[in-house]
């Protein structure tokens, strides 16, 4: 092994320590190791990838680490069904599938990764360095923490380095064109600027008073939307971290390994408080396409300079007549939201406004007002309130912090290791309650469930349960089923086959369901018919106030921005740029209709040699991406693969 690394002794401090390996394809994230040891994982085998071998384990530990990063950014908003609406099972496999591929297509080319190259990933590292060199300690003390040996680490970052290697290799010959870099700029940096209504797919109301007839007839159009599926009733065991978590000791040693290992956490950004007083620009008198592109930019100038008159004007009267700045935002900001809390924006990270509103804070002390500053929205006065810099939350702050999180974990692998024993004991009979007395528990048994309940009494919502009920042989044990909130074992006691009900008793769940079609069939006719009407006179806002609808108006944006408003529907923006300034058109996301008026369209400015270089560098990379996705999908395509999903 790499000696030479154990070779190297320092004194250390960890920046924060999580390895992962990101794939740069179809969105996939596969995690090598997470933080918290391995997970300890089934036996057997999952599946084959060319002959190579899926286990089980390796699929644990990377449905589990990838789980765990999830949690991680989402925090307390994170949930179970999640995992279910996020399909992590099968990005942990897809994940593992496309390693395989990888590593085979690596072995074919004769791609190798040497002892130096190795060492070189690891020692310069900044994770394992204090003051710019290598730290033995640190080194070694991750290791412990993750439960890991130094040859396992090892293994698995040569791995990586394989994969972007072999990765590289595939990308390497990808050409972009002159001219693809200049249509790419003109068409990216393209500005447009949108009125539009929107309203739910379901916003007209049908006034239908249906009769029974329809509803049968409803019914039986629609039989199997009412069918009451599969239903089975489980014998369980649930462990909860909760039922030791008051018998594990946290030693100040485990503390501060955790707290070095993880100070990403306890980074806090810059903060301001900053109030604002916005004049938006006035761009509805621009014209369309009768006005020459001089004399729109005339318009838009002469626009900016009234809109930054006034912004002075305001400043003025705040300056030398000493009229309250939260005064003068109430009656005169164009933000109306924090206008109505006398410009009030709250308090807020770096990297959250606006690049030039930002900038104009990193000028200003706290209760300065600042000059006129421009942004897209148009001008800001801005007050600066308060202001906390960075910093890093020190030990004694976060210790109790810690101290849950490093019970909440050490707990979670005891009640996981006691769901083992059980498992084990259980095995010999598949008598689960006997099993479970002899380790201290009880068994409890549900009431029946389908595949459409999804929130048990004493369960909740676990989607890892009710895959593995539905997927379970009867009175067959199953492997312990282990969440972030608890661990299961389970065995079906009962099924009932599914079946159709008689229509009296869902007769309310036919009605609500007839009636729900009837609300999309009339507002998708209202929406088509107001788009034909808008299309003749293109009167938004009479066709608006005709509707009791709200006019929005968005500023300028290009093809890469998300729609002010609207959000990044790519089939809205595609239309509005391909559409004239002054004319109309349609859109729609999965629950809202969207009428959409053009007001100007922005040719984008002439590029200097830096910005076609960028753009050049960000389309090789592009054009790379999609190479690579491209191999790897054929690969794939023609692999064999064989994989029990039974057991994901």
């Amino acid at each position: 092994m790499l000696n030479l690394i154990r070779q190297h002794a320092d004194s250390w401090m960890i920046k924060g320590i999580l390895w992962m390996i990101v794939l740069a394809f179809v969105g996939t994230i596969f995690y090598s190791w997470g933080m918290g040891g391995p997970v300890e994982g089934r036996s057997g085998i999952l599946g084959t990838v060319n002959g190579k071998n899926i286990t089980l384990a390796e699929y644990d530990r990377s449905f589990e680490n990838l789980v765990s990063f999830y949690r991680d950014q989402f925090q307390g908003r994170f949930s179970e069904d999640m995992v279910e609406k996020m399909d992590l099972k099968n990005s942990a496999l897809e994940a593992l599938i496309q390693k395989k591929l990888l590593l085979m297509e690596a072995e074919k080319q004769g791609i190798q990764i040497s002892d130096a190259e190795l060492a070189d990933r690891i020692l310069t590292n900044p994770n394992f360095q204090r003051e710019k060199k290598f730290s033995r300690a640190l080194y070694d003390r991750f290791l412990t923490f993750n439960r890991m040996t130094a040859q396992e680490f090892e293994e698995n970052q040569r791995q990586f380095l394989l994969m972007e290697k072999i990765e590289t290799f595939i990308k390497n010959n990808t050409q972009v064109s002159d001219s693809e870099v200049e249509e790419a700029w003109a068409k990216e940096n393209r500005k447009v600027k949108i009125e539009y209504v929107e309203f739910s797919k379901d916003y007209y109301q049908s006034q239908i008073t249906p009769t029974d007839e329809q509803l049968k007839q409803y019914f039986e159009a629609h039989t199997r939307d009412f069918e009451v599926p599969l239903q089975v009733k489980a014998e369980f065991v649930k462990l909860t971290p909760d039922q030791v978590i008051e018998e594990i000791k946290i030693y100040d040693e485990d503390i501060k390994d955790y707290y070095e290992s993880n100070q990403a956490e306890y980074l806090v950004k810059k903060r301001y408080k900053a109030k604002h007083i916005l004049v938006r620009t006035e761009l509805n008198t621009l014209g369309g396409d009768d006005l020459s592109t001089d004399e729109k930019e005339k318009r838009l100038n002469e626009s900016d300079a009234k809109a930054k008159t006034k912004a002075e004007n305001i400043l003025k009267q705040i300056r030398e007549e000493g009229k309250s700045f939260e005064d003068m935002a109430k009656e005169h900001s164009d933000d109306k939201m924090s206008g109505a809390k006398g410009g009030d924006l709250g308090q807020f990270p770096k990297g959250t406004m606006v690049p030039e509103f930002e900038a104009a804070l990193e000028t200003m002390k706290p209760g300065d007002i600042s000059d006129p500053v421009q942004t897209a929205f148009g001008f800001h006065l801005i007050k600066l309130e308060e202001v906390h810099p960075q910093r890093m939350k020190p030990l004694e702050e976060v210790k109790e912090e810690i101290v849950e999180k490093l019970k909440k974990m050490k707990a979670t692998q005891r009640i996981r290791r006691i769901a083992k024993k059980i498992y084990q004991d259980a095995e010999k009979d598949q008598d689960l309650s006997r099993a479970a007395q002899k380790h201290g528990q009880s068994t409890k048994t549900t009431g029946f469930f389908s595949g459409k309940d999804h929130d048990i009494p004493e369960i909740g919502v676990v989607p890892e349960f009710f895959n593995t009920a539905f997927t379970l042989q009867d009175n067959v044990i199953s492997n312990p089923i282990n969440t972030f909130e608890a661990t299961y074992l389970m065995k079906v006691v009962e099924r009932k086959p599914p079946f159709i009900p008689d229509f009296e008793d869902v007769k309310a769940e036919v009605k609500e369901a007839f009636m729900q079609s009837r609300h999309l069939e009339v507002t998708q006719a209202k929406w088509e018919q107001m788009a034909k009407d808008l299309a003749k006179d293109g009167n938004l806002e009479a066709l608006a106030e005709a509707n009791s609808l709200t006019v929005e108006e968005t500023p300028f944006f290009s093809q890469v921005d998300s729609i002010p408003g609207i959000g990044n529907i790519q089939s809205i923006k595609a239309k509005a740029f391909d559409t004239a300034p002054g004319k109309t058109t349609t859109g729609e996301s999965p629950q809202t209709y969207y009428l959409i008026k053009v007001v100007d369209l922005q040719k984008a400015e002439k590029p200097g040699k830096k910005d076609l270089q960028q753009t050049y560098q960000r389309l090789k990379q592009e054009k790379a991406n999609i190479i690579f996705r491209n191999w790897l999908e054929n690969t794939k395509a023609e692999a064999r693969i064989m994989v029990d999903k039974t057991l994901l």
